[in-house]
């Protein structure tokens, strides 16, 4: 699952409406939100959307298959073109890139 929205780091703290209920991680889900905790995710008026999708489907086009490899590719690209917009934001993937060990590829 890969979340580009504000707030998508919380992973349900604090950020659910009020009767709402958490999502329920399913085994072998693995996710890639856009910011951690209680940053938000921003967008760029330059690509059109958020930052973290310009990222990943750029790592895609270019190739990488394996999700831990993107992660590490598009985490320093995604804090650096927030730092441009004034903004701090940094990926986070659960579970962590060094559980997944080249088990999550995408086909074609």
């Amino acid at each position: 699952m890969v979340l580009d929205a504000c707030f998508s780091g919380a992973g349900g703290r604090s950020v659910l409406a009020k009767g709402a209920r958490p999502l329920v991680m399913i085994k072998e889900t693995r996710t890639l939100a856009a910011a951690r905790g209680a940053q938000i995710s921003t967008s760029s008026p330059e690509v059109g959307h958020g930052i973290l999708t310009y990222y990943f489907l750029k790592a895609i086009r270019d190739g990488k298959k394996d999700l831990a490899e993107i992660y590490r590719t598009i985490t320093p690209e995604v804090g650096d073109a927030a730092k441009l917009l004034n903004v701090t934001q940094t990926p986070s993937l659960i579970p962590d890139a060094s559980e997944l060990r080249g088990r999550f590829r995408f086909r074609n």
